[in-house]
């Protein structure tokens, strides 16, 4: 029995969702993997302290945290640095989905 199954079903066919995903899945889930990215870039960058006192530390860092996921998401969305358009391509080959689903 391989690590891919479990009490002789695959994970997917065991939990009833679709073996296959469709082109939408796959650009939802492959947008969504760059916005991580892109907030996870978002966040190294504002690591930079400039020693701004004006706001309360902890509400500047709460605003900003919004800001970036937004920033993210948006950007994502967008397809500005084109890593969901990537993922998505090499998802589609690898399930078959982009064969007219």
């Amino acid at each position: 029995m391989s690590d891919t199954t479990i009490n002789g079903a695959s994970p997917l066919s065991a939990t009833g969702a679709s073996p296959r995903p469709t082109k939408a899945q796959i650009h939802e889930a492959a947008q969504k993997f760059e916005a991580l990215m892109l907030k996870q870039m978002l966040a190294q960058a504002r690591k930079v302290d400039f020693g701004n006192t004006l706001f309360d530390q902890k509400a500047a860092e709460n605003f900003r945290d919004m800001q970036d996921s937004k920033m993210a998401d948006t950007m994502a969305q967008r397809g500005t640095l084109g890593f969901a358009r990537m993922i998505e391509a090499q998802l589609a080959r690898q399930s078959g989905a982009g064969n007219g689903e």
